[in-house]
């Protein structure tokens, strides 16, 4: 969203955000008559050279890793600028396999890459890239600009209070087995899917206190199991915790923990991080801590909770270091100046 704020700075920059999948396309909306958005069709030739003729735009963005060749190469060859911001790259992926050539040939005609971390910019440079220059990750510009917005009425907590946010199957059933045991937490749970099916299941794993978000009594203090039924609620929810157990670190897709960290969490996650620089930078400056099994959940729990005065010092710290991370959009803008 920041860099969408600086396009719209100049009144004469209209935007076309592309999207491939409808959860996203129906669940972003921007009011500005200069914004406008669309579904990306695929990435062949003939696609690629019609929706460049249709937009005609000065620059195209490209976010993180939804790199699209076919559009990249028509760009280059009608002399439009091409960028990509947020990037992570990885000795691993396709691009630098042997039969890639291609693939790389047209990655370095981008007229600048902006990666997340210095392990990307070094990777890229190791392979011939000139046109990479590390920024940072605009996320944490993002949700710093978001911290201060809330969308929801104070909750009553009355007990120390655990967010499971865009929770998995597996971070839900390491809570079920240890919820019983702790009667001094209260838990907020944001699952990943919230379709009436998946709500009911959810509910079942528990046998305390437990209601939807929906049915709640303001004026009571929230049950021992809050469940959230109801979306783009999250990131105001983390106001409420210290500490946030975030979903999808079992199966490698871990979600947004800036988003927790920002609002002063300590953040859990399951131990498949690689992908993630952001959860392996707090993990490194431990605030954030990676969880195996119930019985790590249970342990790092208690131990924080028992001692107030570190968990209090570990959510002062992780703000800390998500405000000095900042920045990215800035150097990202100032180099599309240069490109426009």
């Amino acid at each position: 969203m920041p860099l969408i704020e600086q396009i719209f700075k100049n009144p004469n920059n209209q935007l076309v955000m592309s999207f491939f999948s409808p959860s996203g396309y129906e669940n972003f909306n921007y009011n500005n008559k200069f914004f406008f958005k669309c579904y990306l069709p695929l990435d062949f030739k003939r696609n690629s050279k019609q929706i460049i003729d249709f937009i005609n735009p000065k620059i195209l963005i490209f976010v993180k890793y939804d790199l699209w060749l076919n559009l990249i190469n028509e760009c280059h060859k009608k002399e439009i600028s091409s960028i990509i911001i947020s990037s992570k790259f990885r000795e691993q992926q396709w691009y630098f396999k042997f039969k890639a050539k291609k693939a790389i040939k047209i990655l370095k005609s981008i007229s600048r890459i902006f990666t997340i971390d210095k392990d990307s910019e070094n990777l890229l440079k190791s392979k011939g890239f000139k046109n990479v220059l590390y920024s940072g990750d605009t996320r944490y510009d993002q949700v710093l600009q978001e911290s201060n917005l809330f969308k929801i009425q104070d909750l009553k907590i009355d007990h120390n209070c655990i967010i499971l946010g865009s929770s998995w199957k597996k971070e839900e059933e390491l809570v079920a087995e240890i919820v019983d045991e702790m009667e001094d937490v209260k838990w907020i749970i944001a699952p990943h899917e919230i379709d009436e099916k998946k709500l009911k299941t959810l509910q079942s794993k528990f046998n305390i206190s437990c209601s939807l978000f929906s049915e709640i009594d303001y004026n009571k203090p929230i049950p021992r199991v809050l469940i959230i039924d109801q979306i783009g609620l999250l990131a105001d929810l983390y106001s409420f915790s210290e500490i946030a157990f975030i979903g999808g670190g079992f199966s490698g897709q871990l979600h947004n923990i800036l988003e927790a960290g920002a609002k002063g969490n300590v953040i859990l996650f399951g131990p498949k991080i690689e992908k993630y620089p952001e959860a392996k930078f707090l993990y490194e400056e431990n605030v954030g801590y990676k969880i195996n099994d119930s019985l790590d959940l249970k342990t790092v729990i208690n131990e924080l909770l028992n001692n107030k005065n570190t968990l209090r010092a570990k959510q002062k710290k992780v703000i800390e270091i998500i405000n000095n991370q900042k920045g990215a959009t800035k150097i990202i803008w100032n180099e599309i100046k240069k490109l426009i």
